[in-house]
């Protein structure tokens, strides 16, 4: 394997199970600040580490270390986490990457008016299956949430938010920068369900001079929909109005949807399921319309045993003269199952099989990953 991550990796692993037991590693001004340390260490291969048509697959090793803060007292609640991931690949050394993080995030919890003030940095390095390359970037972003109640039973909710993707690699990748805004109205409509209706607008831009403007409507709900089936539903019309250097003016509608259920069919056993589409900007400044489907099951096997199985599809439009008619359609099989060694100790076998059907065939590819992670959790 790859000797010169060794040494981090056993230190992860001596540190997660010699670790004292503790409900918080420190636990300060009677238990209103909390901080918590966490550490993974994961070993398993990848087949396809590009996902290109002509898969190169490697050994992988991936340790994690991250600590998180939570206050939750007086009027602002306040959390925060810095991590930092380290990867590492035994046939293709060039691929190593590490990946750090860190959040914060505000809450105003009384009052009339309550919401949250978020702001994330992240340095993500991973395949990009529109591209068949790996790809690094720092990734920005913030967000403002607010709730106003109007009425007993009518509230308006208002989101906020700003996006920023830099790749390492200029010359192949396009940088994309996102401002959006979301309003809803929402309707109490009993005391589980939530009904809502609103508008959202969204200004993107890239730094190859492509700029997108979409707007949408949608109607849903929230909450508890039926007997044991919970989640949110949302769906409606999108437009996109594009101007690129490739396409020009170029205009697109569609379809929209972010649908998120859980049914718990019984105490031992439950299924989820999500649907989203929704226009986007791939990293190589093409539009794009992604539809998703995803079904789940997870089952307790024992009190400390978990398993969980699914399947999701997805296709994607490659839009415009950019996208040259490109489409994809692509199918995920993935299954686990967790143990929990102690309280604060777990481990996990996790393997996915990916296939990519497009009709460019220099983008159709099989993946295979198989990974053995043990977590801890102070």
């Amino acid at each position: 394997m790859i000797c010169r991550r060794r040494p981090l990796s056993v230190l992860l692993l001596l540190w997660a199970i010699a670790a004292p037991p503790a409900d918080a590693l420190f636990n300060l001004n009677q238990g209103k600040d909390l901080i918590f340390v966490n550490a993974t260490y994961s070993i398993g291969f990848d087949s396809n580490v590009f996902t290109r048509q002509v898969g190169q697959g490697s050994f992988t090793q991936l340790a994690g270390a991250s600590i998180d803060y939570s206050r939750q007292a007086g009027l602002i609640a306040v959390t925060a986490n810095a991590a930092v991931s380290v990867g590492s690949f035994a046939s293709m050394r060039s691929q190593d990457f590490t990946d750090p993080s860190l959040s914060v995030s505000f809450r105003k919890r009384y009052g009339r008016t309550t919401g949250g003030l978020s702001f994330t940095a992240h340095h993500e390095s991973q395949p990009d299956p529109n591209a068949g390359q790996r790809t690094q970037a720092w990734n920005y972003g913030s967000s403002l949430d607010l709730h106003y109640p109007v009425t007993d039973r009518y509230y308006i909710t208002d989101n906020f938010s700003y996006s920023g993707k830099f790749y390492t690699d200029k010359a192949l990748f396009s940088d994309l920068n996102s401002y959006s805004d979301s309003i809803f109205v929402n309707y109490i409509y009993t005391s589980k369900l939530d009904l809502n209706a609103g508008y959202s607008i969204r200004l993107s831009d890239t730094s190859k001079n492509t700029k997108a403007h979409d707007q949408s409507f949608t109607f849903g709900a929230s909450g508890g929909l039926l007997p044991k089936l919970t989640g949110s539903v949302s769906i409606g019309f999108e437009q996109r109005k594009s101007d690129s250097v490739t396409g020009g003016h170029e205009t697109f509608n569609a379809f929209t949807s972010a649908t998120n259920l859980k049914w718990m069919f019984s105490r031992k056993l439950s299924f989820s399921g999500d649907i989203s589409e929704d226009f986007s900007t791939s990293s190589t400044d093409i539009p794009m319309n992604k539809l998703s489907l995803g079904l789940h099951m997870t089952t307790s096997l024992t009190a400390k045993l978990i398993g969980n199985t699914g399947v999701t599809y997805s296709s994607t439009d490659f839009l415009g003269l950019a996208g040259a008619g490109r489409h994809d359609n692509m199918l995920m099989f993935d299954a686990s199952i967790g143990l929990a060694i102690t309280t604060h100790i777990r481990t996990s076998l996790a393997y996915a099989y990916m296939i990519n059907m497009s009709n460019n065939p220099i983008y159709d590819f099989h993946r295979q990953t198989l990974t053995l992670t043990i977590a801890a959790t102070y």
